[in-house]
C-alpha cells in the first residue's frame, strides 16, 4: 500500500492520489525557471488613507515543475497567507490547459486544495502542460493567480493489458501492473478504461486476440476484432492504426483470424493464409504465403530460435495435418502435407471431419493439437514430434500419439484450452471450472484444479508468459513466467481477472493460497501482456 501523506509548497513535497486505488504517493518539485505571477491589488486613492487591502501570498519556496504520472491523482495543498480574511472570503479555481501549450484550458478544481486524477498522454520532451491556480478575494474581487508547468510522465509499464466491453458492440483497454507481472514494481495498480480516457472513445467491435510486438521502433499492441486489426501505441495508449494503415498492400476485406509470433516473425492469419512479416524491422505487415492448404484460426508456431519446423497446423477444409519449415526467405517456407509414417501412431493424412479446438508447441518441440470431430463428437489431442533437421528442407514431424478426450468432463462445452509447454498438461475450463489433462502416460488423467466462486462465469483463459517469451536475450524473466494460469470472469456485472500460479510438475495444482484477483472491468474478452 502507498503510504499517505500531506503537501505543502512551503516543504517541496506532493502527493499523488490514485483515485481508482485510493492510494497517495509523493511527487517532487523539479526546479525550473517559470514565470509563476501573481496579480497586484490596484490602488484606491480614495480609501487608501484609512483601508489597506489585504494581499493573498503563496509561499513558492524551491518551487517550479510538477512532475506527475499518467492515470494518478495530482493532490496540491498550497500553504497560502491570506493576511486575516476568513476562507469565507475567498474562491479558489483550479485549471490546466487541455494540450501542452495551449490556450484552451478545463477548470478541474473549486477548492482551496487540489485533487485531480491525471489522464493526460505523456508529454514530449521539452512540453508542459499548465497548472493555474486563481484565488479570488469577494470583498474586493480582485484574483491572485499563480501557475506552474505540469510534466505528465508515462505510468504504464510491463504487466497485462485487459481488453473488455461494457456494450457488447466496442471495446475498451485496462491495464493492471503488480509484483508478480511487473518487474522492480511493489505495489498493485489497475488503471481501468486507458483507451477511452486517452482517445476520447473505444474501439468499435470486440477484440478477441492481442499482441505485443515491434512496429519499426515502436512498441505496439495489436488486436483484432472479426472486422478489424488495429493498434495501439504502449507509450501513452494512442491509437495507432487500423485496416489498411497497417499493410503494404491493400486487402480486399479485414477478417482476421488470428495474431501469432515466432522468432523474427509476427504472423497475421486471415482468410484461410499466413502472413509472417519482422515487424521489428517494418512498420507494415506484407504479404501472405502462396499456399494450396487453408489455415485455420489455430495453428501451432514454435517460437524458439532456429527450430526444425516453425509451423503446424490441421487443415479443416482438406482434413489433414500440415507443416511449414521456415517463415523467413532463407528458409523453405512452403507448406507440405504431413505425410504418413509407418511407424506412426495415426495417419495425419487422412482425418476428416475434425474442427481446431486449440495447439501448442512444447520446449522440445513437440506439437499440440486438439480437435473435436463434428460428426462422431469425439474430442482427440494429436501429438507430433520436432521433425528431424536436414537441408534444404527437414523431414516432416512424425505422429506420436492420438489420446480420446471425449470423457473429459465438461470438455464438449468447452472453449477456452492452455497448453503448458514444458510439462505434458493441459488445462481447459467450463462455464465454471478449470480441469488439467495429464498425458503423460499412455492413458490421459483428468482431474479438477478451480472452481470460479458462484455467480461468475469464466470467458478466458491462457498460460502467463512474458511478451518477449521465448526469447530473451538479456535479463531474467519473472518468476511467475510460464507458471502461472490467466484467467478471467463476468459475473454480468463485473468483469475480473484472476492470476492462478500452478505447481507440481507434470500435475498442475493450483497454488490456491496466492491466487490474485483483480477487479472492475466489463466482460473481458482477451488479455495480453506487454514489456
Amino acid at each position: 500500500m502507498i503510504a499517505h501523506g500531506t503537501f505543502s509548497l512551503k516543504s517541496a513535497e506532493y502527493n499523488l492520489k490514485n483515485l481508482k486505488m485510493k492510494k497517495l504517493l509523493y511527487i517532487t518539485l523539479i526546479a525550473f525557471g517559470i514565470g509563476l505571477f501573481a496579480s497586484s491589488c490596484y490602488d484606491d486613492d480614495s480609501t487608501l488613507d484609512v483601508n489597506a487591502i489585504p494581499d493573498i501570498t503563496l509561499d513558492t519556496t524551491g518551487v517550479a515543475t510538477l512532475t506527475v504520472y499518467q492515470f494518478e491523482n495530482l493532490k496540491v495543498i498550497p500553504e497560502l497567507d491570506h493576511q486575516g480574511l476568513s476562507e469565507s472570503e475567498l474562491e479558489y479555481e483550479w485549471k490546466i490547459n487541455l494540450e501542452p501549450n495551449d490556450t484552451i484550458y478545463e477548470v478541474v478544481g473549486n477548492e482551496r486544495d487540489l485533487d485531480f486524477l491525471v489522464e493526460f498522454k505523456p508529454n514530449l520532451s521539452g512540453n508542459f502542460h499548465q497548472l493555474v491556480y486563481t484565488v479570488t478575494n469577494t470583498r474586493t474581487n480582485l484574483d491572485h493567480i499563480f501557475a506552474w508547468p505540469v510534466k505528465v510522465l508515462n505510468n504504464i509499464g510491463e504487466g497485462l493489458v485487459v481488453a473488455h466491453t461494457e456494450d457488447g458492440a466496442t471495446t475498451d483497454i485496462s491495464h493492471i501492473m503488480s509484483p508478480s507481472v511487473t518487474p522492480d514494481y511493489e505495489e498493485v495498480s489497475v488503471k481501468h478504461n486507458v483507451y477511452s480516457a486517452i482517445n476520447g472513445s473505444t474501439i468499435p467491435g470486440i477484440t478477441k486476440q492481442m499482441r505485443y510486438t515491434k512496429l519499426g521502433r515502436d512498441d505496439v499492441m495489436f488486436g483484432i476484432t472479426e472486422t478489424s486489426i488495429y493498434t495501439i501505441n504502449t507509450l501513452d495508449y494512442t491509437f495507432g492504426g487500423s485496416n489498411g494503415d497497417l499493410f503494404y498492400a491493400e486487402r480486399s476485406n479485414y477478417e482476421p483470424q488470428a495474431l501469432g509470433g515466432v522468432n523474427q516473425g509476427d504472423l497475421y492469419l486471415a482468410n484461410g493464409t499466413i502472413t509472417s512479416t519482422y515487424l521489428g524491422a517494418s512498420t507494415k505487415i506484407g504479404l501472405p504465403f502462396d499456399s494450396d492448404f487453408t489455415a485455420p484460426d489455430i495453428i501451432a508456431a514454435n517460437g524458439v530460435s532456429n527450430p526444425i519446423v516453425v509451423i503446424s497446423f490441421y487443415d479443416e477444409v482438406n482434413g489433414q495435418f500440415v507443416y511449414q519449415p521456415s517463415v523467413t526467405p532463407f528458409g523453405d517456407n512452403t507448406m507440405y502435407a504431413t505425410p504418413n509414417s509407418p511407424s506412426g501412431a495415426f495417419d495425419p493424412t487422412t482425418q476428416p471431419g475434425y474442427v481446431n479446438l486449440a495447439a501448442g508447441v512444447s520446449t522440445t518441440g513437440e506439437f499440440m493439437h486438439l480437435l473435436k470431430n463434428n460428426g462422431t463428437g469425439e474430442v482427440a489431442l494429436f501429438t507430433f514430434d520436432e521433425g528431424v533437421s536436414g537441408f534444404p528442407t527437414p523431414e516432416a514431424p512424425k505422429p506420436i500419439a492420438k489420446f480420446d478426450l471425449s470423457g473429459a468432463p465438461g470438455i464438449d462445452e468447452a472453449e477456452n484450452f492452455a497448453f503448458l509447454d514444458d510439462q505434458k498438461v493441459m488445462y481447459y475450463a467450463t462455464s465454471t471450472k478449470v480441469y488439467a489433462v495429464l498425458y503423460g502416460t499412455a492413458t490421459p488423467t483428468i482431474e479438477e484444479r478451480y472452481t470460479v466462486p458462484s455467480g461468475e462465469t469464466i470467458t478466458t483463459l491462457q498460460v502467463y508468459r512474458q511478451a518477449d517469451y521465448p526469447v530473451r536475450f538479456s535479463g531474467e524473466y519473472m518468476p511467475l513466467n510460464n507458471k502461472a494460469l490467466i484467467m478471467s470472469t463476468f459475473d454480468d456485472t463485473t468483469g475480473r481477472v484472476y492470476l492462478l500460479p500452478y505447481i507440481n510438475t507434470g500435475i498442475g495444482n493450483i497454488d490456491t493460497p496466492n491466487i490474485e484477483i483483480f477487479s472492475g472491468f466489463g466482460k473481458v474478452t482477451a488479455i495480453a501482456t506487454q514489456l
